[in-house]
């Protein structure tokens, strides 16, 4: 499978050859014959990621037709700094399956803030006691477990 195949596959998911060619305006049998011979052009890939809501300029990269450099892009860090901290929490919430939330409504101080206390609780430490007391409050049955009342 050539790259182009690959990509394509990726891009149109349950959507038949036909169903892409149709949504960006071109012959099946062009479409087809490029894909075939790994020579998408820069204008149907162009055409299909906006088709399809992808990142136009990643899918030029991943095919070939643009470099890092033609970004002005010299590595995932410098790109990273050049994002917006929207664009940055949008993207990991998608990346980790979280719908929109308050978080994405909120400046992303108050987000990271209230991510925060959803991952690490406000709890007082003088109250938890040894791990050691737990496994052994586990270990022996209670009265009711023996099935005794008091």
């Amino acid at each position: 499978m050539n790259p182009s195949m690959k990509w394509i596959d990726d891009v149109r998911g349950t959507d038949s050859i036909r169903e892409v060619a149709r949504r960006v305006g071109m012959n099946q049998g062009t479409l087809n014959r490029q894909v075939n011979l790994d020579q998408l052009t820069f204008e149907v890939v162009r055409d299909i990621s906006r088709a399809y809501g992808r990142p136009v300029l990643a899918d030029l990269v991943n095919l070939g037709h643009l470099s890092h450099d033609d970004l002005g892009i010299d590595d995932v860090a410098s790109f990273l700094r050049s994002v917006t901290e929207e664009q940055l929490v949008y993207e990991l919430g998608c990346r980790l399956g979280v719908s929109g939330s308050i978080l994405f409504d909120a400046p992303i101080s108050v987000a990271v803030s209230t991510a925060s206390n959803v991952v690490h609780g406000r709890f007082p430490a003088a109250d938890v006691g040894p791990s050691e007391d737990d496994q052994e409050a586990v270990a022996r049955p209670t009265d009711a477990d023996r099935g005794e009342d008091h």
